[in-house]
């Protein structure tokens, strides 16, 4: 009887010990889940900042790219003549550089509401908003398994010339649904918040402007009756012609500032433009080499085989103010290119052939050798300034019109925009 006990007694305590370890084995399976869904919450988060900062990533580029290029509509898509450019719509540039916001900008360290941006749509794609008012509306989100994140963009005053702050706030849902007055909501609902700020900086498109109405890096030819100069700006001297070569033709048509001769204010065989190639002549106006220029993301470039005055002023009201022409640009329609108050600067790979009457308000660089004849009687005028690496030849009644204000303008208001470095800040 006693052993029969003793047996009873030793599967006992082998059950509380068994019972002990599946206690043990329940409490570090317990545990060990509570760590996979806190390291599962961990990672759900990092993956949502990480796309929330992507996006806000993606707005930074996105706005540089809208405000480096043309005309656009309200849904932010390129587009033709009568719109503005998003550059237009919301910036002021002035004479002297200083950028200001077109909308109201409050203090540097003020929540600013975005004035334009993107959803990425499960259905449409990405669908913009860049209404002329500045308001973005609040996009319908429909059900989806897959994140619809949004960005806003926000236009800030630095106060300094040429430069403008760009803040991105970007959700992984609508910008709505991240507002700091949903933040209970937003984190309840998984949705994550990433606010970048970046400075951008107008990289001038003539970086130091000519100081006659004619440039020209070998001879000129001021042709019969005469190539019309004119210069009364008292701070160029009434400057009239700069060569490196000689000139020769009529200058009777000419005029410069009053009690001035016109001679004086032709100069040949500069030796600054006579012993430079054809390189350094550009980089001297423009500040860099010709093909990094061509690069820039404000250039427009333009290959027309024959007459480019169409495709030039197709690119001009479809909002590009800096235009390359690849090759040789042939100029034969009487034309209305540019304004006073909007020049445009365009620049030929080649040479430049003008025939007959055309009104452009700008600056003509050719890389070539350049020409404009005019038989027809009608006014065929430059407002601003023609540069030449080669020669210059005129014939018939052409005016070149040296006007500061268009120069200045080209100098000042037009541009690329690029990121200054170091200014970029996750300030969420």
């Amino acid at each position: 009887m006693r052993t029969h006990a003793t047996h009873r007694q030793r599967g006992a305590a082998t059950l509380v010990v068994v019972m002990v370890l599946f206690l043990i084995m329940a409490m570090m399976a317990a545990y060990a889940n509570r760590n996979l869904i806190f390291e599962q919450r961990i990672a759900s988060n990092y993956y949502r900042s990480g796309i929330a900062l992507e996006t806000a990533e993606a707005g930074i580029d996105w706005a540089l790219g809208k405000l480096n290029a043309g005309s656009i509509d309200a849904l932010c898509v390129a587009t033709g003549a009568a719109a503005t450019s998003f550059r237009d719509r919301y910036l002021v540039i002035g004479a002297d550089r200083t950028i200001t916001t077109r909308l109201p900008s409050p203090n540097p360290l003020a929540p600013i509401a975005p004035i334009a941006g993107c959803i990425d749509t499960a259905a449409q794609g990405l669908v913009c908003q860049c209404n002329a008012n500045g308001v973005l509306a609040t996009p319908a989100v429909a059900a989806a398994t897959q994140f619809q994140p949004m960005f806003g963009v926000a236009l800030r005053n630095v106060n300094r010339p040429g430069l403008v702050r760009v803040q991105v706030t970007a959700c992984t849902s609508t910008l709505a649904a991240c507002a700091p007055a949903q933040e209970a909501n937003a984190a309840a609902a998984g949705l994550a918040r990433s606010v970048v700020t970046v400075d951008f900086a107008l990289l001038s498109a003539l970086k130091v402007p000519p100081a006659a109405p004619l440039t020209v890096r070998e001879s000129v030819d001021l042709g019969t009756p005469g190539l019309g100069l004119h210069n009364a700006e008292t701070s160029t001297h009434g400057l009239l012609l700069q060569s490196g070569g000689a000139y020769t033709g009529q200058t009777g048509r000419s005029t410069t500032l009053p009690g001035s001769p016109v001679r004086s204010a032709l100069i040949s065989a500069d030796t600054s433009l006579a012993t430079a190639n054809p390189e350094q002549m550009f980089a001297k106006f423009f500040g860099m080499a010709p093909g990094t220029y061509r690069e820039q993301p404000a250039i427009r470039r333009v290959t027309c085989p024959d007459d480019c005055s169409a495709a030039l002023l197709a690119a001009y009201q479809a909002g590009a103010r800096m235009l390359w022409v690849d090759g040789r640009m042939n100029l034969r329609s009487n034309t209305v290119l540019g304004s006073a108050a909007d020049p445009v600067l365009v620049i030929s790979d080649g040479d430049a052939v003008l025939e007959g009457p055309m009104l452009i308000s700008g600056l003509l660089y050719t890389r070539g050798n350049a020409s404009w004849s005019n038989a027809s009687g009608q006014p065929a005028h430059l407002t601003g300034a023609l540069l030449s690496e080669g020669q210059f030849a005129a014939s018939g009644q052409v005016d070149l019109i040296y006007q500061r204000a268009v120069i200045d303008s080209l100098r000042n208001r037009s541009g690329s925009f690029v990121r200054v470095p170091s200014s970029w800040t996750d300030t969420q």
